[in-house]
């Protein structure tokens, strides 16, 4: 029988370099495609600097793949994603400063603050 190993991943911080809206982004993070901070209100107004988040994820099976994505919430259009990042789950440790990447060619530029326990 093979012994899983179970890890906890902690995301710490939000860093905002380059806001993609001149007052500030209305931020919120999902992972896997499910809304997972900020827990009790539909976004957090961020610019430029560091936001405490302080997530934990419980019960992460060695070697798995957490997809966290950043999003802005927009009240009258649908919400734009400023950044995702493929968290490989291998091995205690951190904390990790990891760029949040994007796709197309927004002038949105975030990192993010992490470890596993």
């Amino acid at each position: 029988m093979t012994n899983i190993q179970l890890l906890r991943v902690r995301i710490l911080n939000l860093n905002c370099y380059r806001q993609d809206e001149a007052d500030g982004d209305e931020v919120f993070l999902s992972i896997d495609g499910k809304k997972v901070w900020p827990a009790d209100s539909k976004f957090v107004k961020i610019k430029e600097g560091d936001q405490k988040v302080g997530l934990e994820i419980d019960a992460i099976q060695n070697g798995s793949t957490l997809a966290l994505e950043l999003w802005d919430y927009d009240f009258w259009t649908p919400n734009d994603k400023l950044g995702e990042f493929n968290m490989l789950i291998n091995e205690k440790g951190g904390p990790f400063n990891t760029d949040m990447t994007i796709k197309d060619s927004k002038s949105a530029k975030y990192s993010i603050e992490w470890e596993v326990f």
